[in-house]
């Protein structure tokens, strides 16, 4: 099992679109990616994810990423040591997803959404 999250100055990005890097971590290692492609659905299925760790991310895109049998665990903040840890003890909760409309924007106006 892979798992991407978003990051930005070593926390979970607000928006997907924000993101400075990626990172990936599976059982036996974790891999920071930046750049990365902002061909974002794309990296993240030849690259074998399973899981996206974000905190704000476009309807769109959630669904895109859920037809691509990438499932999405939204509304998560905090720094990436913080959220690795409870994720891996199954302790990661999804909180609110702010998509594009809670910020005055439809889809595809965000950076990274396509």
């Amino acid at each position: 099992m892979k798992t991407a999250l978003t990051v930005q100055n070593n926390r979970i990005a607000v928006t997907l679109g924000s993101a400075e890097e990626l990172i990936l971590a599976d059982d036996r290692q974790i891999r920071r990616i930046t750049p990365f492609p902002r061909n974002i659905p794309l990296f993240l299925k030849q690259n074998g994810v399973d899981t996206l760790v974000c905190n704000g991310i476009g309807n769109c895109m959630k669904d895109l990423l859920a037809s691509m049998r990438i499932g999405i665990i939204p509304g998560i903040s905090g720094t990436v040591p913080e959220v690795l840890e409870k994720y891996r003890n199954g302790c990661l909760i999804p909180g609110k997803n702010y998509s594009c409309a809670d910020h005055g924007r439809t889809c595809g106006e965000c950076p990274g959404t396509f």
